[in-house]
């Protein structure tokens, strides 16, 4: 996604006419380009929910529109058959009294988005204490789900370099979390993060869900992978700019920018990075003042081009975007790299899937 099709889609989301007009500035043809990559990028509902009412729906092609409407209906669908499953899962951790939190899917689609149609998702995240998760995984495995996640040296040392296991049933993906990231510069205090969490309603029922201080640092930590790896993804840009302009008068963003627990340094330059590339300091005006007190922390990237914001200089093999998250981690460049090398084939484990199963035909 380009610079110019984030900021217009961040503007349609705000329902910011002026800030519109000055995106289409050069021209109305941008609406026709940022329905493709919308398309392409799990952010059909989202522009469709944003050009609700609005006469640039117009400036799509009767193709585009279809196409649009096509993975609206795909989602419509996810969220019947993700919705089920929540609730039988909820049902079945209340019955042997496991305690979780729900994250992403219908929850940030409901209350960032407006509807669980605002936008797209494809499983169901959910969180529980680091202490039960060989508990958790034994109770989804007896629920009918069997864990996708490959393990190395056993499931108990790959817990400690991951952050989630990912599990499959026929119908839905439950991704299993016990922390939200896994790296030696967070120390994160899982008590206060649970104490914290708040509660909020997702088709008529409530479900407890991270409170908002740790809303925004799940979502910096989560693009923070995604840039150290190179796959920054436009729908989790735009994810961190909802949420943070939706929390701008609810926290305390300099308490935040100050945290001692690591995540600091992450949260201030992922967000710095968003706010700068979708021109959005006027949309969440006090994190905004908050950074420009905390720009001593910053650290400096030099973006390859328009077409790719968060992707650095040097591209190749990713240099740039792992040299600049080194540096926003709260930590030295030879501890990180030791962890990045250390964890690489636990992390890869965990993703890589597992081996196809061969059915032989009994004989007899």
């Amino acid at each position: 996604m380009s610079v110019m099709e984030l900021r217009l889609l961040v503007r349609l989301l705000s329902n910011d006419a002026a800030g519109v007009a000055r995106c289409l500035d050069g021209g109305t043809e941008l609406v026709g380009k940022l329905a493709d990559t919308c398309n392409r990028s799990g952010l059909s509902a989202v522009l469709l929910r944003a050009l609700d009412g609005s006469p640039l729906r117009r400036e799509l092609t009767p193709r585009q529109t279809e196409r649009l409407n096509e993975a609206l209906n795909r989602q419509r669908e996810r969220k019947r058959v993700c919705g089920q499953a929540l609730l039988s899962l909820a049902e079945l951790f209340a019955s042997r009294k496991q305690p979780f939190i729900l994250l992403k899917g219908a929850y940030l689609a409901s209350r960032f988005y407006g509807s669980t149609l605002g936008r797209e998702y494809v499983d169901i995240d959910l969180m529980v204490p680091r202490a039960d998760r060989s508990k958790t995984c034994a109770l989804l495995r007896d629920a009918g789900y069997h864990r996708h996640s490959r393990t190395l040296l056993g499931e108990g040392l790959t817990s400690f370099f991951v952050h989630a296991f990912d599990f499959r049933s026929e119908a839905v993906n439950v991704d299993l979390h016990w922390a939200l990231s896994r790296h030696p510069s967070l120390h994160l205090d899982e008590r206060r993060l649970w104490a914290m969490r708040g509660s909020f309603e997702v088709e008529g029922r409530a479900y407890e869900v991270l409170g908002d201080e740790h809303e925004v640092i799940f979502a910096a930590l989560s693009l923070l992978r995604d840039i150290e790896r190179g796959r920054p993804k436009p729908k989790n840009v735009i994810d961190l700019i909802q949420i943070v302009k939706a929390t701008n008068a609810r926290l305390d963003w300099d308490a935040v920018f100050s945290a001692t627990d690591g995540t600091a340094g992450p949260v201030v330059n992922v967000l710095g990075q968003c706010l700068e590339i979708a021109d959005a300091h006027d949309l969440a005006p006090k994190p905004a003042a908050a950074l420009a007190r905390h720009r001593n922390s910053l650290v400096l990237a030099a973006p390859a081009n328009a077409d790719s914001p968060l992707l650095f200089t040097p591209v190749r093999y990713g240099l740039g975007n792992k040299l600049w998250a080194a540096r926003v981690y709260e930590t030295n460049l030879p501890a990180w790299l030791s962890w990045w090398a250390i964890s690489l084939p636990f992390r890869l484990a965990v993703h890589r899937k597992p081996p196809r199963q061969r059915h032989h035909p009994r004989r007899g």
